[in-house]
């Protein structure tokens, strides 16, 4: 899966320095173009009065397999001003994660991976992505964000058309895996999740039968961890830390809320990650990790009671 996963990231990066300036035009004239807005899906993140509102728009209106899309984040204050004042976390302004319904298919991106980010952009407050979707089908795009020293979490559900087209998510508990050259042993504590209270999930890598020891932080953290419900009824974006680490925030609005982490250059073989599910189900988990100057994805399946 990692490496259906590698060249997914690979396409859109070497795609995104072909294609930034036709998308940063697009970005500064979304307003004036036919895109199309997609509501937040989902009664738990409807926004308060006194939080931030998102918005995203595509460019086409209608989205097809295996043709790339402009995807414009709008965010907004309560009083429906531009948020102009977005905080780095976790090295980028917005952490996009893309999934479809089948989690065949994964990307987390952000606007800065195809281009600096323009004054224009940040007192507009509209953030474009570019992906092409390469399957039809129903798709969870999730979206990360820092405003002063608050973290927010919104999500969007999205249709593509076109072949071939996704799934049902298949149920699949294994425990022992390989991505790339890494084969991962992933276990949680106490071993039957049970909703709303926190479970102690540990990856261990190894590779050639010997522990890994040369991991790398990706985005200043040992591990990124995007975790999706079957039914993409929720959103969560979180981090791991080693053992030992004392965590440096808290979880909140579905989301980790943690800013920053001291993360050594060197680490492993085990990455813990603290994470309470919110309702019963079957959860998809999409894990992250820095190796040799690349980023390994991994993927495990819960069963939460």
């Amino acid at each position: 899966m990692n490496r259906s996963y590698g060249k997914l990231l690979l396409v859109v990066a070497v795609f995104s320095g072909i294609v930034f300036a036709a998308y940063a035009a697009a970005a500064a004239e979304m307003g004036g173009m036919q895109g199309h807005q997609h509501p937040m899906a989902g009664p738990e993140l409807a926004a308060k009065p006194d939080e931030v509102k998102a918005v995203i728009s595509t460019v086409p209106k209608e989205i097809s397999a295996g043709r790339p899309a402009t995807l414009l984040f709008s965010l907004s204050d309560a009083s429906g001003k531009p948020l102009e004042n977005l905080s780095v976390h976790h090295d980028r302004l917005v952490h996009v994660i893309i999934a479809s319904r089948d989690f065949s298919v994964f990307a987390h991106i952000h606007p800065e991976d195809f281009g600096p980010i323009t004054p224009s952009m940040k007192k507009t407050a509209r953030y474009p992505v570019r992906f092409t979707f390469p399957r039809g089908g129903r798709y969870i795009i999730g979206i990360d964000f820092a405003s002063g020293d608050r973290n927010f979490s919104r999500r969007f559900l999205v249709d593509v058309s076109g072949e071939p087209r996704t799934g049902p998510a298949r149920k699949d508990l294994a425990r022992e895996k390989t991505f790339g050259d890494l084969a991962v042993s992933f276990s949680s504590v106490p071993e039957r999740i049970t909703a709303g209270n926190e479970a102690t999930l540990t990856y261990l890598f190894r590779s050639e039968g010997q522990p890994v020891t040369d991991l790398e932080p990706y985005l200043s953290a040992p591990m990124h961890l995007a975790i999706i419900p079957a039914d993409l009824s929720r959103f969560i974006h979180t981090h791991g830390e080693l053992p030992g680490m004392m965590a440096m925030g808290h979880q909140g609005h579905g989301h980790d809320m943690t800013m920053h982490m001291r993360v050594p250059d060197r680490f492993g073989p085990k990455v813990e990650v603290h994470v309470v599910f919110p309702a019963k189900g079957l959860y998809q988990i999409f894990g992250q990790v820095g190796h040799k100057g690349s980023v390994t994805d991994t993927s495990f399946m819960v069963e939460v009671e």
